[in-house]
């Protein structure tokens, strides 16, 4: 699936920096930030109790023990058993 953003000019600036430091594509590095808030984001979720080891797992797209290894890396508590709200 491809999605077209508007972004505003200010939050433009700061990609464009980040690209040129890091000497990638604009593209790469907006699909770099937006995956390490999509993990940041389910990990947070996951230790709120809000969503199961499972449904982490599908939202990232990854088996669930991959994801109990996403979790130990990040320092996040492993809770096995835990029903999804």
């Amino acid at each position: 699936m491809e999605m077209l953003l508007k972004i505003e000019e200010r939050e433009i600036y700061p990609l464009v920096e980040i690209a040129k430091i890091e000497r990638t594509e604009i593209t790469e590095t907006i699909a770099s930030l937006l995956h390490e808030w999509i993990e940041k984001k389910v990990i947070g979720m996951y230790a709120d109790g809000k969503i199961s080891l499972w449904k982490a797992a599908e939202i990232m797209g990854v088996s669930s023990w991959e994801m109990i290894d996403v979790l130990a890396e990040r320092g996040a508590r492993i809770q096995i058993g835990r029903m999804e709200h």
